[in-house]
């Protein structure tokens, strides 16, 4: 966020370029796990670590290399960084971000469990492709949805409110979370994928931009990481052992209704908050403005007693 300096809202435009690695390195993976585990009866994944350490050590590398200054008063920080965390605006706006995370978890974690049971139940053709849909439902859902989400994050950012965005979100998990319960063929849950870039992309550039825009100076990546733990830290861990309860349970289809029902609802709740916060801000503008005026009046009041 500091390299972008005043500019904030192109940080989905950095943010597409991880999008685009983390999908090409796992068509490049997978085609190196194939080819080293050829005449095997196992898949042999040593191919992948071998790729992920090279990674890491390139990204080791380039972190070094880049030269950020950072404003940082630590007095100021300590006790900026406390006064935000009592905000309710700031506390609601981490109950969101838990939320999104709980519900992209069930999109990360078992869209590919749901693809199966569609195949097993309604159309057993599809099993002998089923990982090659698989594959092309992560491509669908990186270059379909992310990546054009995240180049005009930052056009949509400067035009729409933060927490409109998130109200958004919730609505298209909604609508996902629906249309999972009435497809039958596979091959229509790909489409479906285009959306991610809403639900992840979208929200997640609007998470890390908002937060951005309420942090005092030297503290951002303080806030930054408070974000990045609600979202992958808190929400999709509990929505990982919660899908993975549901899946189990009731079936991906019946979990699918469940959760639509409560994205809609969550919805509805985010909306009302924002109102009501919005409500409370003004008013609290209004007395801000309302005790600068008395206060000037006051002062002019007592230098007229004085000069008389």
């Amino acid at each position: 966020m500091d390299l972008l300096g005043k500019d904030k809202n192109n940080y989905g435009k950095q943010r597409l370029w991880g999008s685009i690695g983390w999908s090409l390195f796992a068509i490049i993976s997978g085609a190196c796990v194939d080819w080293y585990s050829a005449g095997l009866e196992y898949k042999n994944y040593a191919p992948g670590y071998a790729i992920a350490l090279l990674c890491f050590l390139l990204d080791i590398y380039v972190v070094f290399k880049l030269k950020v200054v950072q404003e940082n008063d630590t007095k100021i920080v300590a006790s900026d960084v406390k006064k935000v965390f009592t905000e309710g605006k700031v506390l609601a706006f981490l109950l969101w971000v838990v939320l999104i995370g709980f519900f992209m978890s069930f999109i990360w974690n078992f869209i590919f469990w749901y693809l199966e049971d569609l195949s097993n139940e309604f159309h057993p053709e599809t099993k002998s492709w089923m990982k090659t849909l698989q594959g092309i439902a992560l491509l669908i859902q990186c270059f379909g949805g992310e990546v054009p989400s995240f180049l005009f994050s930052s056009y949509i950012l400067k035009r729409v409110d933060h927490m409109t965005i998130f109200s958004m979100v919730f609505f298209t998990f909604t609508f996902i979370f629906s249309i999972y319960t009435v497809i039958e063929n596979p091959l229509w849950a790909l489409p479906v994928e285009l959306l991610n870039g809403i639900t992840f992309a979208l929200s997640y550039s609007a998470a890390i931009s908002y937060a951005s825009l309420i942090t005092p100076a030297g503290a951002e990546g303080t806030l930054q990481g408070v974000v990045g733990t609600a979202y992958t830290g808190i929400g999709a861990p509990v929505g990982s052992f919660v899908g993975g309860y549901m899946f189990k349970h009731i079936g991906s289809i019946a979990s699918f209704k469940v959760l639509s029902v409560v994205a809609f609802f969550t919805c509805a709740v985010q909306i009302i908050v924002n109102y009501i916060l919005k409500r409370l801000s003004k008013n609290e503008d209004a007395k801000d403005i309302y005790s600068k005026v008395q206060t000037k009046d006051d002062n002019i009041e007592e230098e007229v007693n004085l000069t008389s």
